[in-house]
């Protein structure tokens, strides 16, 4: 199988992550509910994560909250952390997943808040910049944004829209789940107040882990969205109010989080993702039988490695299907994104999406273009 669908989840996994989730299997508890040694084993498998994470990002592991995806992790950031104020209201881009839509929207209406959208735009980051400034009043509170299109691959100027959120008051929460693993994300270089990140995607650890980031120079506090034990605090009828406790709930995954520590733990960025991806693209826009849809032009280092595209005359279910009956895995359809498909104008008939990862290869590319 020739793998393109690495914006759902990195593949192929390495073999240190199996390993270490073999050994967590066999040799560790529940973390934080007893002394024992077992016991002992999951605490130090959930801390090495958060450890791991904490170099990567940049903050100490105590900050580093350990969730199911990154869809929990925004979930937990957005109805956590927003302040609840009748009239305000949330901003999020016109390239946003169901992931941010969906929290934002139950969040504002449960709440008598709005939101509203800014338009990014595809090769001007000053515009992009200048349309978040205009939308930005008052009565803002939030900003969620995408780091990079999960369809279409373009990465917002995050730091210069964290900028103008710090002036104004604003919270930002980052939505990293296409750029983690493909370049550093830190809370230097982007200035949000939480990051949201999968374990599965870029860093290529487990499905089922992710990652909700608190910047420890914010002034966070988070309200509970669910509450359980935590293995501390027991008398007390409300959540811990330090993290990461407050927002980890029940029996964490430790075989999940112990391959995502080997996948974080001395981890290399793909050296090579850009190259294939330019040569991809070159391609494509050669070819007169397809539209290719939002993809670089002449700036190709504001994208991470993501194409969409149609096939003229052929839907993109078909050419998905055919794709796979020759060993090419790509996805076809609406991505979980019907913001960004709009933007694109590709929202009656969707697109077929090549996301590329640090195992992919110009041989892989030029045999997909036969197929193709």
């Amino acid at each position: 199988m020739i793998y393109f669908d690495n914006a759902a989840t990195g593949f192929p996994k390495s073999e240190r992550v199996f390993e270490a989730m073999k050994e967590a299997y066999f040799g560790s508890g529940n973390a934080g509910r007893s002394g024992h040694e077992l016991a002992s084993a999951g605490s130090r498998i959930l801390y090495n994560c958060r450890k791991a994470a904490g170099v990567l990002f940049g903050c100490e592991p105590e900050h580093v909250v350990l969730t199911k995806n990154a869809t929990e992790a925004l979930n937990l950031a957005v109805k956590g952390a927003i302040k609840k104020s009748p009239k305000s209201e949330v901003l999020i881009s016109s390239l946003e997943h169901n992931s941010v839509l969906r929290p934002v929207h139950a969040f504002c209406m449960e709440n008598g808040m709005y939101y509203k959208q800014f338009e990014v735009h595809l090769y001007n980051d000053d515009i992009t910049v200048e349309n978040f400034k205009k939308a930005v009043t008052r009565k803002t509170a939030a900003a969620v944004i995408t780091h990079a299109s999960n369809v279409c691959g373009r990465i917002l100027p995050v730091k210069r829209i964290a900028e103008i959120a710090k002036e104004r008051g604003i919270l930002l929460i980052l939505d990293a789940s296409q750029t983690a693993g493909h370049f550093p994300v830190t809370f230097e270089n982007t200035g949000a107040d939480i990051i949201c990140v999968p374990g599965h995607k870029g860093f290529y650890g487990p499905m089922g882990t992710g990652m909700l980031l608190a910047n420890p120079n914010s002034r966070l506090h988070f309200r509970t969205v669910m509450e359980g034990g935590t293995g501390i605090s027991s008398f007390e009828k409300e959540m811990p109010d330090l993290l990461p406790e407050r927002l980890e709930y029940g029996t964490l995954n430790n075989c999940g989080f112990a391959g995502l520590a080997a996948a974080m733990e001395n981890f290399e960025y793909p050296a090579d993702e850009t190259r294939v991806f330019a040569y991809l693209i070159k391609k494509m826009r050669a070819r007169d039988d397809v539209v290719l849809h939002g993809a670089p032009d002449g700036n190709i280092e504001d994208f991470v490695p993501v194409l969409l595209f149609n096939k003229k005359n052929v839907s993109c279910e078909e050419v998905a299907a055919r794709l796979n009956e020759k060993g090419i895995a790509v996805r076809s359809g609406f991505h979980c994104s019907p913001l960004a498909h709009t933007a694109l104008g590709t929202q009656k008939k969707g697109g077929v999406r090549i996301s590329l990862g640090r195992a992919n290869t110009v041989e892989e590319i030029d045999y997909f273009l036969s197929v193709l």
